[in-house]
């Protein structure tokens, strides 16, 4: 075993205690934990087991085995950086369009309250529930009014 693959396999083990840990305090949820786990093991497998290695360079047609563990750690990493980069570009659509769905809210609301009994809000029980949470604090600003 080389050097270059004993690192491989001392750092692989690092990752599968630090995502262990991030498992335990819920920071990584866990379909995500399975896919590095998944990937720390095969590090590890394929660096302690060298004619499975020797085997899957053989496959790849590269002349050095721990060469082919570290092209294979490359791929993985592609497809998970454009699995991220394609989910942050669907939750950044999620969130405009929730942007855009507040805003009319907002708007309607503040319609609402312009034709409420006087202008009050606190007259209409719908418009009211929406201005004040359980304690009575004010959560939308309207003008004129405090806010929290």
């Amino acid at each position: 075993m080389t050097r270059l693959v004993l690192m491989g396999v001392v750092l692989s083990v690092l990752v599968i205690g630090a995502i262990l840990a991030l498992i335990r305090t819920r920071r990584l949820q866990e379909r995500y934990a399975l896919l590095w786990l998944a990937a720390a093991v095969g590090v590890v497998v394929f660096g302690l087991w060298d004619t499975g290695l020797g085997f899957v360079a053989r496959l790849f047609g590269i002349a050095y085995p721990p060469s082919a563990l570290f092209l294979i750690i490359s791929l993985f990493l592609v497809a998970v950086i454009m699995h991220m980069v394609i989910t942050i570009s669907r939750l950044s659509t999620h969130v405009h369009t929730l942007a855009q769905r507040l805003a009319l809210l907002d708007e309607r609301l503040r319609t609402l309250e312009g034709e409420g009994a006087g202008g009050d809000p606190d007259a209409d029980p719908a418009v009211a529930e929406l201005l004040h949470d359980e304690g009575g604090v004010r959560l939308i600003d309207a003008p004129g009014r405090r806010t929290r």
